[in-house]
């Protein structure tokens, strides 16, 4: 569901927010095909095992990221991760940009029925009371002000690309 003002769903026209999006993802010197299997991949302790994700779908990616031993930081660096991967999607894929830019100022939240109230928010019957973090929804509109600065900045002269 979306309006002028939200999105909600990162669904149909705006799949590409969604971390199971089909694009490349450079990480530690490898390669993904989606921001969901380098991310799942990062709860690991070392290139080897995070090798494993390559080329996996989103939906096996986070199911083999059940199952890994997580590292001894993960807990304190995941955000940090998310951001980071976020801004590589966007960055070395730029035609995505344009669409996370054309997105305006629409609050971005992943709405959801699978108990996410983390990175998003769950709108089940058991979650509809509670409001979601939306900690992805949040990376994506910083990175989305963030570039727009930049862009802003540079029309204005302030520095040169």
């Amino acid at each position: 569901m979306s309006s002028n003002n939200e999105i909600r769903s990162f669904r149909g026209d705006y799949w590409f927010l969604s971390n199971f999006f089909p694009c490349v993802i450079i990480h530690d010197g490898l390669e993904y095909r989606n921001l969901e299997a380098a991310f799942q991949a990062a709860k690991c302790g070392n290139l080897a095992e995070r090798s494993r994700f390559g080329a996996l779908e989103p939906r096996d990616a986070k199911r083999l990221g059940r199952t890994v031993a997580l590292r001894s930081d993960w807990e304190h660096i995941k955000l940090f991760i998310l951001g980071e991967l976020v801004r590589v999607k966007f960055i070395i894929n730029p035609d995505l940009l344009g669409c996370l830019l054309a997105t305006g100022d629409a609050y971005l939240c992943e709405d959801n029925t699978w108990h996410d109230n983390f990175y998003g928010n769950c709108t089940c019957p058991r979650c509809k009371d509670s409001l979601g973090l939306n900690y992805l929804g949040q990376v994506l509109m910083t990175l989305r002000e963030n570039v727009k600065h930049f862009i802003s900045c540079a029309n204005d002269g302030l520095f040169t690309l």
